[in-house]
């Protein structure tokens, strides 16, 4: 017989065991199964059966079926919210306020959600600036910076999304202006629960006139980090940061800026006109850019998230919005008209797309909010309406066709894939397919396509630092490092022998940022 001692001994190793269940069954990040679980603990199988059924019998663990493969259970939900309940979110926020102070030498502010406001419970201020805006201080939820970073990410269904939720949603950041009578300007980021749901924003305001949106943006990451780290303390955050780590696969070449000008997520490098001139979009910011002949970098703003530049026939651009098309005119760099797509419903977005060589528009478009094969590559007439399409696809992200127009290559970027598609030229419809390369699931993604002058193929690759060479058979021939991480959309300079890359700044942290300086420029890379 045991003594009282044993007993507690052994009652103690008991918890232990099962508190090693608990936590390796959460660090698989998904699921895991009896056998899986045996081997990481080096317990005896019969003792895992013992501890997951006990735990499994108290709601700590779910099982699937057969297979029974095993995650956490519907108890640490409930727990989860009994700590946030308890949390200090004026104390975790605290010190992240203080610290946008000195970074930004502006007003920082956290506000939580009040009904159909935002009220200000916590706040610190620079020495010299006047406390226009305090605790106690309110602000629409509608309408306002801190209220759009909430509604971006709300699930209730208050109201429809607009074009400046949209780009909230996307850059998982807002920016915004007060009432002529403050005469305030804001950017805002959203502190999410144990749920994801968001519960408050972290918000840096200042006067409207010393904050132009470009200040603005530039203060976005410390913002973006000072929510993140709040959050983090009552739980987690709900979307990963953090690119791989420059690799050694890659060769070196000789790279420059040729335009420095931070983009958020620079896209759809193309050359217009007999020069040359080379124009871009930011999707995010939005914007159509263009380097000028001096070097120096032109901007014109676009009314919505803008996913696609595609240069037509008669030398004009066709932009690509949330829902619509319109023209412009790189002659006077007006923007037309925008024609709704038909079927494509706000909330949907384009990316990506090219013509065939009828003039057939092609474009690439995708629900955001969906996982899997809900993507498609539309034709799209002039008018609106669609004349054929093809699906199947996650994010297409790069389209490009072979040289004698009977095969189109496209980089899905969801499903991390090089497709090459048998086409119709006459028809205007796709074939059969076949996927020449499937890339690894390790953080990365494809991302761009571009056809070098003797019929390879390059992409970027998003969160990899590296752009990649393929055979039209989808072997990879070369591989060059890049100095930032994700590098975005590729088009060969007008020489043939480099390359033309954009890259993306957006959602990188302080840290990541200070790594790749570079990150959101427009590379020239020599191959």
């Amino acid at each position: 017989m045991r003594t009282s001692d044993e007993k507690q001994t052994a009652g103690a190793n008991a918890v232990r065991r099962s508190l090693a269940v608990l936590r390796a069954v959460g660090q698989a990040g998904g699921d895991i199964t009896v056998a899986e679980l045996v081997t990481r603990l080096d317990l005896k199988k019969p003792t895992v059966h013992r501890l997951v059924s006990a735990l499994v019998e108290e709601e700590f663990l779910q099982a699937d079926s057969v297979p029974q493969r095993l995650r956490l259970g519907p108890v640490f939900l409930e727990l989860a919210h009994s700590v946030w309940n308890q949390f200090d979110i004026r104390g975790a926020a605290a010190p992240e306020l203080e610290r946008l102070v000195q970074a930004t030498g502006f007003t920082a502010r956290l506000m939580t959600r009040n009904g159909d406001r935002m009220i200000c419970v916590e706040a610190a201020h620079p020495g010299d600036r006047v406390r226009v805006l305090d605790v106690g201080s309110m602000e629409p939820l509608r309408n306002s910076a801190p209220g759009r970073a909430v509604t971006a990410f709300l699930h209730d269904g208050l109201w429809e999304p607009d074009p400046e939720e949209a780009l909230t949603k996307a850059r998982y950041y807002a920016l915004g202006s007060m009432d002529a009578a403050t005469g305030q300007r804001s950017v805002a980021a959203p502190v999410f629960d144990e749920r994801s749901e968001p519960v408050a924003a972290i918000v840096v305001t200042g006067p409207m006139h010393l904050l132009s949106d470009e200040q603005l943006h530039a203060f976005a990451p410390h913002v973006l980090e000072a929510a993140r780290n709040t959050s983090r303390a009552a739980g987690g955050y709900p979307f990963a940061i953090a690119p791989n780590e420059p690799g050694a696969k890659g060769r070196s070449a000789v790279i420059r800026p040729v335009s420095r000008q931070a983009n958020l997520i620079g896209d759809s490098p193309l050359w217009v006109g007999d020069a040359g001139t080379l124009y871009w979009i930011d999707i995010l910011a939005p914007a159509i850019l263009r380097l000028a002949s001096d070097g120096s970098t032109e901007s014109f703003p676009m009314p919505d998230v803008i996913g696609a530049l595609v240069p037509n026939l008669d030398g004009r651009l066709v932009a690509a919005f949330s829902d619509s098309i319109a023209i412009f005119d790189p002659a006077t760099n007006v923007l037309g008209s925008r024609i709704n797509v038909e079927g494509v419903h706000f909330g949907y977005r384009f990316n990506d797309g090219a013509i065939d060589r009828r003039g057939r528009l092609w474009l690439g478009y995708t629900d955001p909010s969906l996982d899997g094969a809900h993507g498609r590559l539309l034709n799209i007439n002039p008018d609106g309406s669609v004349a054929a399409e093809l699906s199947g696809l996650g994010l297409p992200n790069g389209v490009v066709w072979s040289g004698d127009g009977s095969h189109v290559y496209i980089i899905d970027s969801a499903m991390r894939q090089l497709r090459v598609y048998h086409y119709d030229e006459d028809r205007g419809q796709f074939g059969d397919f076949d996927v020449l390369h499937q890339f690894p699931s390790d953080g990365s993604r494809p991302a761009g396509l571009a056809m070098s002058p003797t019929g390879n193929l390059w992409t970027a690759m998003w969160d990899g630092w590296e752009l990649i060479e393929l055979t039209p058979h989808g072997e990879i021939l070369d591989r060059i490092s890049l100095p930032v991480p994700r590098p975005s959309g590729l088009r060969f300079a007008t020489d043939g022998k480099s390359l033309i890359v954009t890259s993306a700044a957006v959602r990188l942290s302080l840290g990541q940022l200070q790594k790749a300086p570079l990150s959101g420029s427009v590379l020239v890379c020599e191959l």
